[in-house]
């Protein structure tokens, strides 16, 4: 029988298959004749200034073809540069200039010196260490909380300090709230430095056809129509002449939505040498090149009443974001966004939250999986255990207490979000149903009488999904908008060719969107190609970040193929002479309702249309659709329950069960929603126990390998339980919500409660700093009474 994609069906990824035999194509997979590759010289200091770069040996070096340094690009191409709309940015903020080659002065390790592009790679490594670069050292600043003071050293001396992004959101009488609360709590928290090290490195090709004046660029982006709009800018050469193919992409995660400099500097040089340059990144430039993510400083603050109520909210975030703005999507997202979720899906008036984007000397932070929600997540959910266990409360009862359910929406949280719909309550309800929260206790206590320490941790979220159209109106960001495209076709033999916008790196959109195509044609699934990541041929868009190719995707892709139906049903109205209105689509062919052996197959009505020979007079011949969606911003929400074993002497943690309850409004697959929450989870357990790039005094960073910088493999990931609540949107087309990021945003704050629940014996201890190594376990079994002591001041 044939596939019929339905809406809501665990339809099979069909993109899988060419991965699994090795046929997918990535960026090295391109290959030119006469291809020259890239190496850069890197800066190896933190802050100084340049003095000097003298290239002349390495421009002897055999195979050199041409070496470029900051202010011969600086000529060439503009810099990166972020700007707001001053009157509608809701903080105060400065932008900076990033040179695609340093120009006067470095301001991290790793900073772009020069590029020297010689016949292989191999060449080209050999010459970058020929270039002898003359520094004047600066003292280095590393400490965010120690830059925002005065006197401190300056980054970008044009700003007068070192703060990027200030902003406070408060609503409600805040110090009243504290001041008649019967319990007080408060934590400072450490997040660690990430990076999205991702299996597939950045990786650029360009080339300049100098016959047709046209150039082409292979980069490995979420974003290709993005990255075309921002080399055309910054070179100042002509869109329609400028191509970007973004292939098969392993994995982005945030990373790869933003414009590099690297693909500013391979355009400059493909221009000028007509031939095609290539750059492949090495995992060591990903680790200290590629922008970096989250290293939050969380303060937060709860009072509450006796029986546990909620009254009020304080905090601070404070994010290194540091050397420059990464283009188009800031750092200064990551701190707002942690001010603004943190009250979650509590329900909370009086709070008063303040946020900071700092710059330091290093490499510059960006959006990645969760943006600024990870923060805000561990930071309220760490800070109710800490309550509930000052209150002598259960943790879940403290939550059930003051979480809001799928009647209190819609509403706008104290910071302004305006939540659509949700279902906190009832997930939170699940999940203890699931976990069998009442026989782990007695589990619990069982063990702890044998010598074997068990916890359970809980991490009850909502997540803002897709950043639509009205909230980048608001926002007033000049690069950005919140609307995605899609372009259909249907061939004369039923065949469909869908065109979008956005670009799958990994989520299964080949599959979700022929889903949606055949959910609204009729047709199979195999019937469906979906083509992605090349300007020349898909429609502007946006690419895929923010948990938003789902809805806004989706919602052109739903648009789309509406109008194809209908299309269809009028076209086969005239040849059935019969109302549009009496005709019915299913299963490959449009029948008279109530008479199913009346009817054409969609084959026929298909031919019938692009023929033209059976078009309705006020209907053009074709079956052609578009649609530019004006996406609007959901709210998807979760609770994830983490259950550990904890081995006091060494500090080991365990997961032994991990279980997710989501709703995402109205799943497409649910069987590629569990995979994107298995991914999330997986990195958020990679957050919470192992990832931490690691600066010395100078500014080095000490994390350059996978045997410094430590990812998650398999057997630290336990299988995950999946549960599904779904809550149809009632704002976007098809009900649906994002749901990419959430997976990666609550495990935090969940393993860290268990592991604070299963150390309990030894006095109940926040856990403040990520991640949360052995070391850091072990030293909540020492000092326990001082440590409970100062946790309850």
């Amino acid at each position: 029988m044939p596939t019929i994609g339905v809406f809501g069906e665990r339809v099979r990824r069909v993109e899988d298959p060419r991965f699994l035999m090795g046929q997918a194509r990535y960026v090295d997979d391109v290959k030119l004749p006469n291809t020259l590759d890239t190496a850069f010289v890197r800066s190896t200091y933190a802050h100084a200034k340049i003095k000097s770069i003298d290239i002349s040996k390495a421009l002897a070096h055999p195979g050199v073809h041409r070496i470029m340094t900051g202010e011969e690009a600086k000529k060439l191409c503009k810099p990166l540069r972020v700007e707001v709309d001053a009157e509608k940015f809701p903080a105060k903020y400065k932008a900076c200039d990033f040179y695609a080659i340093a120009v006067g002065k470095v301001n991290f390790v790793g900073d772009i010196v020069a590029a020297v592009v010689a016949t292989n790679r191999y060449v080209a490594e050999d010459a970058a260490e020929l270039v002898e670069v003359s520094y004047e050292p600066l003292t280095p600043v590393l400490d965010p909380e120690k830059a925002m003071l005065n006197g401190t050293p300056l980054i970008h001396d044009e700003w007068g300090d070192n703060i990027m992004v200030a902003a406070k959101f408060e609503a409600g009488e805040v110090d009243k709230a504290f001041d008649e609360a019967d319990v007080r709590v408060n934590g400072r928290f450490q997040l660690n430095r990430q990076c999205a090290a991702a299996m597939e490195n950045r990786a650029v090709i360009a080339h300049y056809d100098r016959v047709l004046n046209r150039m082409t660029v292979w980069t490995s982006s979420q974003t290709p129509h993005l990255v075309r709009t921002k080399i055309a800018e910054s070179l100042g050469y002509p869109q329609h002449s400028l191509r970007v193919i973004s292939p098969d992409v392993g994995g982005g995660f945030g990373l790869k939505a933003h414009i590099f400099p690297e693909e500013l500097v391979l355009a400059m040089l493909a221009r000028e040498l007509g031939r095609p340059i290539r750059w492949i990144e090495d995992r060591r430039e990903n680790l200290f090149g590629s922008y970096h993510a989250k290293d939050d400083l969380c303060y937060g603050e709860l009072a509450l009443k006796q029986d546990g109520t909620i009254v009020g909210l304080r905090g601070k975030f404070i994010a290194d974001v540091g050397a420059y703005t990464s283009s188009p999507w800031t750092p200064c997202f990551e701190p707002l966004q942690a001010a603004l979720a943190c009250p979650g899906p509590y329900k909370i008036k009086d709070v008063r939250l303040e946020a900071f984007g700092v710059a330091t000397n290093k490499v510059t932070t960006s959006p990645y999986r969760g943006v600024g929600l990870p923060a805000a997540q561990y930071t309220m959910e760490h800070l109710l255990d800490l309550a509930a266990n000052k209150l002598g409360m259960d943790p879940v009862e403290l939550r059930r207490k003051n979480i809001m359910c799928s009647t209190d929406f819609p509403c706008v949280s104290a910071t302004g979000l305006a939540y659509d719909s949700a279902s906190p309550r009832e997930s939170l309800d699940l999940a203890i149903e699931k976990i069998d929260y009442p026989e782990f206790r007695k589990v619990q206590a069982e063990a702890r009488e044998k010598g074997k320490y068990l916890g359970i941790g809980f991490s009850t979220m909502i997540e803002i999904t897709t950043f639509g159209f009205d909230f980048w109106h608001h926002m007033g960001l000049q690069n950005g908008s919140g609307y995605d495209s899609a372009n259909m076709r249907v061939d004369p033999d039923g065949g469909v060719t869908l065109t979008v916008g956005t670009h799958s790196h990994g989520q299964g959109h080949a599959t979700v969107y022929a889903q949606l195509v055949a959910d609204g044609l009729g047709c199979k699934v195999e019937d469906v190609t979906v083509i992605q990541g090349d300007t020349a041929v898909t429609p502007y868009g946006w690419g895929t970040w923010g948990s938003r190719s789902a809805v806004a995707g989706g919602g052109a892709v739903i648009n789309a193929t509406t109008k194809i139906r209908e299309k269809m049903l009028r076209v086969a109205a005239e040849l059935m002479e019969v109302s549009d209105r009496d005709l019915e689509i299913s299963n490959g062919k449009i029948s008279v309702k109530g008479v199913p052996g009346r009817g054409m197959t969609l084959r026929e009505v298909a031919r019938a249309a692009v023929y033209g020979a059976n078009v309705p007079s006020n209907d053009e011949p074709g079956l052609e659709a578009h649609d530019y969606y004006k996406a609007p911003t959901p709210y998807a929400n979760a609770t994830h329950v983490a259950v550990v074993e904890v081995d006091p002497p060494t500090g080991f943690v365990k997961i032994i069960r991990y279980l997710v309850v989501e709703d995402c409004g109205r799943m497409i697959n649910p069987m590629i929603v569990e995979g994107q929450i298995a991914g999330g989870v997986a990195q958020g357990i990679g957050h919470a126990l192992f990832e931490h790039h690691i600066y010395d005094e100078n500014g080095q960073i000490m994390t350059t390998s996978f045997m410094d910088y430590l990812i998650p493999t398999a057997a630290d990931v336990p299988p995950i339980e999946f549960f599904h609540i779904e809550t149809p949107c009632p704002i976007s087309v098809g009900g649906i919500k994002g749901m990419g990021e959430g997976g990666a945003i609550a495990p935090p704050p969940a393993i860290a409660n268990a592991i604070c629940d299963a150390l309990s014996p030894f006095g109940w201890r926040t856990i403040d700093q990520l991640p949360m190594s052995p070391e850091v376990v072990h030293a909540l079994t020492i000092n326990s009474q001082e440590g409970t002591a100062k946790q309850s001041r």
